[in-house]
């Protein structure tokens, strides 16, 4: 078994005692490091043994580096602004994803990319956090209609049209009307419940996830929406709450959470991932917690499930049949479906790879257009 270069790396930084080969990774190797916003891992990796890349390569690392911070200080400049605002009217704000993580998990806060701030806010105390965001410059921005964030697990997002930062507002960590949605452990009530204080965002408290709730957040959150070009992130975020917080992690709340089989199937698919890569050794009583994921998810649908990781968000995809985006897709959700494994491998996958959903767009009339004219266009070049 290949291991791709971002589980390498991973490997390489996280480990206590490495073995470093005498070339670390090779040129598309390198390149999807970076693209995966894994620059600042490298970085620090290289300057420990800067005469392990080809060379030529490592000037490219040490940008990657220096605009991962950059950009994260920004960010947290503006997100500590917004707590300000929160802090004074008595708003309490929960962190979500990559500014909470980053913080609490990581070495350096810089070495966790972020696309945007996410932070979770009570639904009565959404309209007065937002008009503080609208006061400090922000706009609500969206390619999709007013309409569409209604029953949205946030609101339409914010944009700084001088500060290029994003801010997704959410009363919810996920819709209600999705599997995701019905997980108990995500209910309102519930995470009153579980949520930690964090201090030092003075005059106020800021909240954040506990690291059990963090864990499945993490997992489901990554196997709802697939992402692609940084989809090893999430995974590198969860291996490191299983390392950090190991001896105090609550299982059984978090085997009671996976009692639902869309948090079951999630985690053991990202745990039993981990595992795959020797990154994480699953306890016996944990493997037998999740019994119901792993039996969903049947053990050739498991083989599947990890090839795509590690040939599309791992490393960088190399093009071939039935290896589009739409296609990929396509096999992620089936395969991580509620069915039975035989008729998701033997009836759902071979139909809906034949007739993909309407989502897709495979026979949308724009998309065959497009080809028409690309076609003509080098025909008659």
């Amino acid at each position: 078994m290949m291991t791709p270069a971002t589980i390498q790396l991973i490997r390489l930084v996280f480990d206590e005692s490495p073995r470093i080969p005498p070339v670390l990774f090779d040129q598309d190797g390198l390149s999807w490091i970076l693209d995966s916003g894994l620059g600042p891992l490298l970085w620090h990796l290289l300057e420990r043994y800067p005469e392990r890349i080809p060379p030529g390569h490592a000037e490219y690392v040490k940008a990657a580096n220096l605009s991962a911070y950059m950009l994260s200080s920004e960010t947290f400049d503006r997100l500590n602004e917004m707590l300000d605002r929160a802090a004074n009217i008595g708003c309490q704000v929960t962190l979500l994803k990559g500014v909470s993580v980053a913080q609490q998990w990581y070495p350096e806060r810089h070495w966790r990319p972020m696309r945007d701030i996410d932070v979770l806010v009570n639904a009565r105390d959404q309209p007065r956090f937002e008009k503080q965001l609208v006061e400090l410059g922000y706009r609500q921005k969206s390619n999709y209609p007013p309409e569409f964030y209604v029953s949205h697990q946030h609101s339409m997002p914010f944009s700084h049209p001088i500060k290029n930062c994003w801010v997704e507002v959410h009363t919810a960590l996920f819709r209600a009307d999705t599997p995701a949605g019905q997980i108990s452990a995500f209910k309102a009530d519930v995470l009153r419940k579980v949520q930690t204080v964090v201090a030092g965002h003075a005059p106020g408290n800021v909240w954040r996830l506990s690291d059990e709730l963090q864990l499945v957040y993490t997992a489901v959150h990554w196997a709802t929406q697939l992402t692609l070009v940084g989809g090893i992130i999430p995974i590198l975020d969860s291996l490191l709450i299983l390392r950090k917080s190991r001896d105090r992690l609550d299982w059984d709340w978090i085997l009671e959470a996976c009692r639902n089989n869309t948090a079951a199937r999630h985690l053991w698919l990202m745990l039993s991932y981990l595992e795959r890569h020797g990154l994480y050794d699953i306890p016996r009583d944990i493997r037998h917690g999740l019994r119901n994921g792993r039996r969903v998810i049947g053990s050739i649908g498991q083989k599947m499930l990890h090839q795509i990781i590690d040939e599309n968000m791992a490393a960088r995809r190399q093009e071939r049949l039935f290896n589009s985006d739409a296609m990929i897709t396509v096999q992620w959700d089936t395969l991580l479906s509620d069915s039975a494994p035989i008729h998701k491998l033997l009836m759902q996958l071979p139909w809906r790879m034949l007739f993909p959903p309407r989502e897709t767009g495979r026979y949308h009339p724009a998309r065959h257009w497009r080809r028409l004219k690309n076609f003509l266009t080098r025909t008659l070049e």
